[in-house]
């Protein structure tokens, strides 16, 4: 038995038809990106005494999406509405349709993927593809 992508169709109402969501996973410069996008990014972790820093996955930790972005100010511009709103599918599809093995971060590549809200991506099909990696890397 496995999951098909008619299945993630019916299950997620996800669109199955579009552009492939293809992009590049390079996290160079993320953070700088980042703040282009939703105006801040996590801050950089502090150097240990040995001089090294901690390895950090390109993206936010949940608890820092939601200490910034709980609530949109009420007297908010169009523009800043829609940072609010794609951070919010971000963390949405992080937790849920892109979850990955650690449960605390939000990678950067989706919130990249969300730089234009009207695209016409196959979603369903990425969701698929990733579901299908995750496993194989279990």
């Amino acid at each position: 038995m496995t999951v098909t992508l008619q299945d993630v169709s019916m299950i997620t109402a996800l669109p199955i038809e579009g552009k492939p969501l293809c992009m590049s996973t390079d996290s160079e410069g993320w953070r700088h990106q980042m703040e282009a996008l939703i105006g801040m990014s996590p801050q950089e972790p502090e150097v240990e005494d040995g001089g090294k820093k901690d390895r950090v996955p390109a993206g936010a930790t949940f608890t820092w999406i939601v200490a910034n972005f709980a609530h949109c100010p009420e007297d908010a511009d169009d523009e800043v509405i829609q940072r609010y709103a794609r951070v919010y599918m971000w963390y949405v599809i992080s937790r849920t349709i892109f979850a990955d093995g650690t449960g605390k971060n939000a990678p950067w590549m989706w919130l990249k993927a969300l730089t234009v809200l009207d695209n016409k991506f196959s979603w369903g099909s990425a969701a698929l593809a990733y579901l299908y990696r995750q496993v194989i890397n279990c």
